[in-house]
């Protein structure tokens, strides 16, 4: 339930939550007003502060600290509520507006943290784009999009040939400087809307949303060239099999679509490697 909530809250504009947050001070502040001033309320601020940052942002949420504030003055004033010295409502009132700024500026600070350990959760270390993990949750995404829409999609899976030699002959740290200028050459050549992440030690695997087999066979022929390009430049003795399953409707189970993709790519590498295949699978993917 409470995933579900959050899932439902997340998925809501600024506009909404700052509007929901607002409602819930104006509930909390008449509640305030009907128990009246022996009563203290001012714990259940933190309701509306807490949802207006997280799911706002801070500006949200030091506005909802503001509103609060002046909300539990105007109850407590209308309460008929009596001090030794008028200045002392105002000062308790300073004291709660301190009090909601230091838990959203806690909780802002929290959730900042919480998103960074997500993306890094989903990064790979080395390469910094998408982990084998991410891929795949992406995948299953982009796949059931596709699928509700009925777009084309194509997956291709990458292997470096020649890196192990690499490793021996140059060292561990030119092979990591080939892992990350492939997974550049591959990341600033993707539309917004694709996705590409490492896979295995020296595998990547590119998603494309919305391509068919004639798509698929022009992007991955000048990808290619493009890579080899690179490893040219830069006198690296690689190459690069690759093998891309076109997907007119593709099955949102990662396993399956990965396994056409990565039989394709084994083809070429038993065929001679550095080269490319694409083929286009119509029905049931779930095949082996």
């Amino acid at each position: 339930m409470q995933r579900n909530l959050d899932m439902f809250l997340s998925a809501r504009s600024r506009e909404q939550i700052a509007a929901s947050s607002l409602a819930l001070v104006a509930l909390i502040g008449a509640s305030d007003y009907l128990t009246g001033y022996e009563l203290a309320f001012s714990i259940f601020y933190l309701i509306p502060v807490g949802l207006g940052t997280w799911y706002a942002g801070p500006r949200i949420g030091f506005a909802i600290c503001i509103v609060s504030t002046a909300t539990w003055l105007a109850v407590d004033h209308a309460t008929g509520h009596r001090y030794a010295h008028p200045a002392i409502p105002f000062w308790n009132a300073g004291v709660r507006l301190g009090f909601f700024v230091i838990v959203a500026h806690l909780l802002y600070r929290l959730r900042a943290a919480l998103d960074a350990q997500a993306a890094l959760a989903q990064q790979d270390g080395l390469t910094g784009i998408l982990n084998a993990r991410a891929f795949r949750q992406r995948y299953a995404a982009l796949a059931e999009l596709a699928v509700r829409h009925r777009h084309p999609i194509a997956l291709g899976y990458l292997d470096i040939d020649g890196f192990k030699g690499v490793n021996d002959s140059l060292g561990h740290s030119v092979g990591d400087q080939v892992l990350k200028t492939v997974a550049s050459a591959l990341a600033t050549r993707l539309r917004a809307s694709d996705f590409v992440g490492r896979v295995g030690g020296d595998e990547f695997a590119i998603l494309l949303s919305e391509t068919d087999l004639a798509g698929a066979q022009t992007f991955f022929t000048d990808m290619r060239a493009r890579l080899l390009d690179v490893a040219a430049r830069n006198r690296w003795p690689i190459g690069f099999s690759i093998g891309v399953a076109v997907f007119p409707s593709p099955s949102t189970d990662a396993d399956a679509a990965f396994r056409h993709a990565d039989a394709l790519m084994y083809i070429v590498k038993r065929t001679g490697k550095d080269s490319l295949m694409v083929e286009e699978y119509v029905g049931d993917t779930g095949g082996a």
